[in-house]
């Protein structure tokens, strides 16, 4: 039954279910009606007995000569009475035809409470009992009959139940299949669907008719996988893109240098020349590879590292401390201040790096002997981090671009500016990451102020 498909071993299930339910359906009837049936019976011989002794003891001097016609009185057929006289045995003082195979226990006989009735089953026939006194005597009365219309009666159920049954059954089973591949429907629609997505085109989505139920809450989920594998091929995609474009231009400067170096013989300082600009090449190669790839990973894979406590101005300090090196050497001067101290939740080392990146921007677009200032502050909605400088500004043309990738201003596309036209977008990534914004404010020849904002 392993390889069968869902749709028939729901079908399969279904017959045992049902033929189980119909079955033990059939049983209770069958058992609930027989139990009916012989109470009724009791009842109907209890009057009887209580008839016949109200009769003997109103006529108790005529004990032998009374006609027990309760048969025909009672239209209840057939009908066995008579009377006993208990003592050390029984004797029968007045009796109809009575069964032979109808058998007495005296000790049994003796044991009956007076004025009260007791059944007796022996065989086919059941036995009502009532003990009385007269004459200073034990008397006995019983009334019997046989289970013959007992017996009719569940002959006519159990044919109703052998013809209704498999009738019942079958209907249900139709039923079951109709329900079964009516369920399955969507799916199969589905399925079908979904071969005709592949990986060289997965904008198309399966339809959700908004009913709210497991088929489309079960389209949805997919929809959403195709969402997130689409924009994973998207990425690869841009990343193969991004990676060719931007490592095109160094391996064809590190080609140029190694085949100008090998054309002739030439000096040590020539060779060391010519190495030491390819190896810049190679560094700018490594840092484009590694931005790259770190703007390529997904966002749970960089959160997994961001659930440790992160002081932020711990972080600030950290950066200003790592930059002021480089603003020495290019006559900037840094001034760091903190207000408070801040805490989140986050990664201390990505943090840096955004921090760093938006000082090293400051700093390299600032005019000589300016000021770059870097503030830790909050107010009553953020946590806020903030690097102004009064440095060339940025256009408002250029703003709106300033976070895409390998973007580049026409006043920093220069070799001095460094970088691989990623940094922006790394920030951006990081403060997402955090939960953060990111503001820019800027004026040309005026300067720049980008503002880290995190929720309190």
């Amino acid at each position: 039954m392993t390889n069968l498909s869902i749709k028939k071993k729901l079908l399969i299930y279904n017959i045992i279910i049902q033929t189980i339910i119909l079955l033990l359906f059939s049983f209770s009837l069958y058992k609930t009606l027989e139990s009916s049936s012989k109470d009724k019976l009791e009842s109907t011989l209890k009057v009887i007995v209580l008839d016949v002794v109200d009769d003997i003891v109103e006529h108790k001097d005529k004990l032998t000569k009374r006609v027990f016609n309760e048969e025909k009185e009672y239209k209840f057929k057939p009908l066995y009475i008579r009377l006993l006289k208990i003592d050390d045995t029984y004797e029968v003082i007045n009796s109809t035809i009575f069964p032979n195979d109808i058998k007495e226990n005296i000790n049994e006989l003796k044991n009956i409470n007076k004025n009260s009735i007791v059944f007796n089953y022996q065989k086919d026939y059941i036995i009502s009992q009532m003990k009385l006194f007269l004459n200073n005597q034990n008397y006995v009365v019983e009334v019997a009959t046989n289970f013959d219309t007992i017996n009719s009666t569940l002959e006519n159920i159990l044919y109703i139940l052998f013809f209704i049954v498999p009738i019942i059954l079958i209907i249900s089973i139709i039923a079951g299949y109709f329900l079964i591949y009516k369920s399955f429907v969507p799916i199969e629609l589905m399925l079908n669907n979904l071969k005709n997505i592949n990986a060289s085109d997965l904008s198309k989505r399966l339809e959700s008719k908004n009913m709210n139920d497991e088929i489309d809450l079960l389209a949805n989920e997919i929809n959403n996988l195709l969402q997130r594998l689409q924009l994973s091929f998207e990425k690869i995609s841009q990343f193969s893109s991004d990676a060719s474009h931007e490592l095109k231009t160094p391996l064809t400067i590190i080609r140029g240098e190694i085949e100008i170096a090998l054309r002739k013989d030439r000096t040590t300082k020539e060779y060391k020349e010519s190495f030491e600009n390819c190896l810049d090449e190679i560094l700018v190669i490594q840092q484009t590879i590694d931005d790259l790839l770190f703007l390529a990973k997904e966002e749970y894979e960089v959160l997994e590292k961001t659930k440790e406590d992160v002081y932020l101005d711990e972080v600030t300090n950290e950066a200003y401390k790592e930059m002021l090196s480089f603003a020495k050497l290019r006559d900037i001067k840094l001034l760091c201040k903190i207000d408070e101290p801040i805490q989140i939740k986050g990664h201390h080392k990505l943090l840096k790096i955004a921090i760093k990146n938006i000082i090293k921007n400051a700093i390299t677009f600032s005019h000589k002997n300016e000021d770059v200032y870097i503030k830790n502050y909050s107010d009553d909605a953020y946590y806020i981090i903030s690097i102004e400088d009064k440095g060339i500004g940025i256009s408002k043309e250029d703003q709106k671009k300033i976070f895409e990738k390998f973007f580049r201003t026409d006043k920093s596309r220069n070799k001095e500016s460094g970088g691989t036209g990623l940094g922006m977008s790394i920030v951006k990534k990081i403060v997402k990451i955090h939960k953060g914004e990111i503001e820019l404010k800027s004026q040309e020849n005026k300067g720049t102020c980008v503002y880290f904002k995190f929720l309190k």
